[in-house]
């Protein structure tokens, strides 16, 4: 009988542990779809785009899985600082003033030529410089970096800012005559022409703070930064980053 119970004991011991070591953490994710080719809605419903396969690339490498949270850009270091989620990723520049909020993975792109801001307005518009934008309206996104350079400029060359909570919006705003700039980075602007030919860009010829390119944000203090600054590592040394790069990035 003792020996009975001791391995009813044994065994109920090694389940136990079997159940702790396959357990796998659950991770809430923010991110913000319409910003191709960063993070977009596919025609099945679900997210795709680089920045999306980039988190589940690194999830699976961390070891944890992801629960998907699609909100509005401008919500998602609030969201963050409060504690509604432990991680974002959605074409995140990883500035100082951020950096109070939130902490920061290492950069995991930063291309001049995929992060240089463009205008992008209709191909019937005669502007070609920036002294063209005076006195028309220009958008941006709500809480982005472009949000921030179009409010400096704009007394500068005389124009009235409008921000939505996408580039798909301002996009509308644009073909419906009620926005006649928006002001986005060259990857962005390069997809959204794709998808308009009745729209053009031009670079937007502003001297700015240096480019910071692209990061993971965390909440303070979270375990995780470490552990995804390791993956990070590993994807691009296994060239996993490049063949996401190479595929989003054309």
């Amino acid at each position: 009988m003792k020996k009975f119970i001791l391995l009813l004991m044994t065994f109920g011991i090694t389940v136990s542990l079997s159940a702790c070591l396959s357990k796998t953490d659950t991770i809430t994710v923010l991110t913000s779809s319409g910003y191709e080719p960063y993070e977009i809605v596919g025609t099945d419903g679900k997210l795709t785009g680089f920045d999306i396969e980039l988190m589940e690339a690194l999830a699976a490498e961390v070891g944890v899985e992801i629960e998907w949270k699609d909100v509005d850009f401008d919500g998602i270091i609030a969201s963050l600082q409060s504690g509604q989620a432990e991680i974002a990723i959605a074409g995140i520049s990883p500035t100082e003033d951020r950096a109070l909020i939130v902490d920061f993975s290492d950069v995991y792109y930063n291309s001049e030529a995929g992060l240089t801001n463009y205008l992008v307005f209709s191909a019937e518009s005669s502007i070609t410089s920036l002294e063209d934008l005076n006195g028309l309206i220009v958008g941006a996104q709500l809480g982005t970096v472009q949000a921030g350079i179009i409010e400096e400029m704009s007394a500068i060359y005389n124009f009235t800012v409008d921000y939505r909570n996408t580039n798909t919006q301002i996009i509308e705003e644009i073909n419906a005559g009620r926005i006649d700039v928006l002001v986005v980075e060259n990857l962005v602007a390069t997809s959204i022409l794709e998808a308009n030919t009745s729209l053009q860009k031009l670079l937007l010829d502003y001297s700015t703070d240096s480019l910071t390119g692209n990061a993971i944000a965390f909440t303070k203090g979270s375990e995780y930064v470490e552990q995804f600054n390791t993956a990070l590592e590993t994807l691009i040394a296994n060239g996993t980053i490049q063949d996401l790069v190479d595929k989003w990035f054309k």
